[in-house]
């Protein structure tokens, strides 16, 4: 059975893991062979001969100029950057995120930064940033062009198991790891009127939640602070209902191991190159293979 791949038949489509003996979904271009195939899409080795045996040239980079900065804090900024439409569309889809850096710095720089806001109307991508590292430090004092890598769509896990019959959907964020929540609203996955949202403001700021996720409805808002309120775990227990939790790894777990069934969360995996590359997103799975994260996401 063939496995999955975000970017399978996808802009780059080939990639270099192709080119390389290693597609994760062609067994032709994985060392087996065309009768062992399951896959339902287009056929990636013919795509793969069509481009003369060679991958795709897929994500390039480039600089977008900054048409506004919103500062909520000295830690904590959005960036509006002017964008093609065509990016913009591409960055609306749920689980969206670009590698960002200030031009002129190495790629070494390249931070994975979820979309918070894409607008294709307007031609405009919204980046929120807080800076806690060299990476992030160096883009919240950028007032330059700033040089984008992507569109890549594997920063959440879990989102092919929401189900939109359900009565209610419980939603946990925390920090900036909510920025995902607006293009699952804006894709029509959840429905606002059908949950209830946790929200722990914690390193960004209310101001910043009324103005990227004002049309919540106030009832249906709980704003509590996870690390000393919890997380409303007799809620969880009760079932039946989709979860969805935009937090750090050590909440995700926690709010996951409550509900006793697998959630919406951001991708386990450390985005370094987001081609399968680099190998900082992978783990081994349970039969001894290698996992890209980046590239492969339950």
């Amino acid at each position: 059975m063939n496995k999955t791949c975000v970017d399978a038949g996808r802009e780059g489509c080939p990639c270099i893991l192709a080119e390389n003996g290693n597609c994760i979904v062609c067994k032709r271009l994985s060392g087996g062979n065309c009768n062992e195939c399951d896959w339902q899409g287009v056929c990636i080795y013919s795509l793969f001969l069509q481009n003369g045996r060679k991958r795709v040239v897929g994500r390039k980079k480039e600089a977008l100029p900054i048409k506004d900065i919103k500062t909520y804090s000295e830690s904590f900024k959005v960036f509006v950057l002017d964008a093609s439409k065509g990016l913009c569309q591409k960055a609306s889809k749920p689980g969206s995120f670009v590698f960002a850096k200030r031009s002129g710095d190495s790629d070494w720089f390249g931070m994975p930064v979820s979309v918070l806001k894409s607008d294709p109307e307007n031609k405009e991508i919204h980046l929120g940033i807080y800076n806690c590292g060299p990476k992030s430090r160096n883009l919240i004092e950028n007032k330059e062009p700033m040089d984008l890598r992507g569109i890549y769509y594997s920063a959440l896990s879990g989102l092919n198991i929401l189900r939109k019959e359900t009565d209610e959907t419980l939603v946990y964020t925390k920090g900036i790891a909510i920025a995902p929540l607006r293009n699952i609203m804006d894709s029509g996955l959840i429905n606002p009127e059908k949950c209830y949202f946790y929200i722990d403001i914690n390193k960004i700021s209310l101001d910043f939640v009324k103005d990227y996720f004002g049309n919540i409805p106030l009832n249906k808002v709980e704003f509590r602070e996870f690390i000393s309120d919890g997380f409303d775990k007799k809620r969880l227990a009760e079932g039946g209902c989709n979860v969805i939790a935009l937090t750090s790894p050590f909440y995700a777990d926690r709010i996951e191991e409550a509900a006793a069934r697998p959630c919406v969360r951001p991708n386990r995996g450390n985005m370094c190159c987001g081609e399968g590359i680099c190998g900082a997103c992978t783990h081994t799975g349970q039969m001894g293979e290698t996992v890209r994260t980046c590239k492969f996401v339950p």
